[in-house]
C-alpha cells in the first residue's frame, strides 16, 4: 500500500506535457529515462482509474473551481506511483486512496496559491517566459512541443499559468514560511542513521554533509507547507464534487 504522499507542489500539467516528449531520451541519462518514462506513464498510458470528465469540476476551493483536467494529471501520477510498487488501483481501498491523495494535493495547492495571492505574491512576468524558454529547450522544436501539448490536452496558456503558480509558490515558500536552521546534531544523527543502514560503506560526513543538509531543509519546508495548509483548511470552503 502507498504511503501518504507528502504535500509537495508540483506543476500538475507540465508533467502531462514533458511526458509527451521523447525525443530527448536517447541522449538521457538512465535515472532521467526512466523518470521520463515514469511521466510518459502518467500522462499517456491507458488508466485503470474511474476518471471524471476533463471538463467536470472536481472540487471547489473558497468559491474556485478546479477541473477534472487537473484531477486526472495527479491521480494517473499516483496510479503510476502506486504500481511501480505492486499496487493494483482497481481494488476499492486502492482507488480512493488515489482520489484522496489527489485531492489533498490539488485542495494543498488551491490554499497555498490562494494565500500567496493576499499576502501579494506574483510571478514576474520576465521569470515565467524564461521558465517557458526553458521548457521549449526540452523539445527538439516547437512543432515538437506543439505536438506534445496536443497529445496532453493541454494549451500554452494552461502551461503558461502552471510556470506562474509554480514561480509565487516558490517565493511564497522562501519568504512566508520561515525553518529552522538546519543543526550540526541533525546532520550528524541523519548521516549515522544512513550509514547504519547502508548496504555498502558509507562515503565520509564531510562528502556527504552537502547532500544531507538539503533532504533535512526540503523535509521541514515540507513539513512547514503541510502545517501552512493545516492552518488554512480551518477556515476555507471546500466542496468534492466528485
Amino acid at each position: 500500500m502507498i504511503k501518504k504522499m507528502k504535500f509537495v507542489f508540483a506543476p500538475l500539467l507540465l508533467a502531462a506535457v514533458l511526458g509527451a516528449c521523447s525525443d530527448n531520451e536517447e541522449a538521457a541519462p538512465k535515472e532521467d529515462t526512466a523518470k521520463a518514462s515514469e511521466e510518459q506513464a502518467a500522462a499517456g498510458e491507458e488508466t485503470k482509474l474511474d476518471l471524471p470528465a476533463e471538463e467536470d469540476v472536481v472540487v471547489v476551493v473558497n468559491d474556485e473551481e478546479v477541473l477534472g483536467n487537473v484531477y486526472n494529471s495527479v491521480a494517473r501520477q499516483l496510479e503510476t506511483s502506486m504500481a511501480t510498487q505492486g499496487t493494483d488501483v482497481k481494488e476499492e481501498e486502492n482507488a480512493k486512496m488515489v482520489k484522496d491523495q489527489a485531492i489533498d494535493v490539488i485542495v494543498g495547492n488551491k490554499l497555498i496559491l490562494q494565500d500567496a495571492a493576499d499576502k501579494g505574491h506574483k510571478a514576474d512576468d520576465a521569470v515565467v517566459k524564461e521558465r517557458l524558454e526553458e521548457l521549449k529547450g526540452q523539445f527538439e522544436s516547437e512543432d515538437a512541443m506543439n505536438e506534445a501539448l496536443k497529445e496532453s490536452g493541454y494549451s500554452m496558456e494552461d502551461i503558461e499559468q502552471q510556470l506562474s503558480e509554480q514561480i509565487t509558490y516558490e517565493a511564497y515558500v522562501a519568504e512566508e514560511l520561515k525553518t529552522e536552521e538546519i543543526t550540526d546534531e541533525e546532520l550528524k544523527a541523519a548521516y549515522d542513521q544512513f550509514k547504519s543502514t547502508s548496504e555498502q560503506e558509507a562515503p565520509p560526513f564531510e562528502e556527504m554533509e552537502p547532500m544531507i543538509r538539503q533532504s533535512l531543509e526540503q523535509e521541514k519546508s515540507q513539513e512547514a507547507v503541510a502545517k501552512r495548509i493545516d492552518e488554512l483548511k480551518k477556515d476555507a470552503k471546500i466542496d468534492v464534487k466528485i
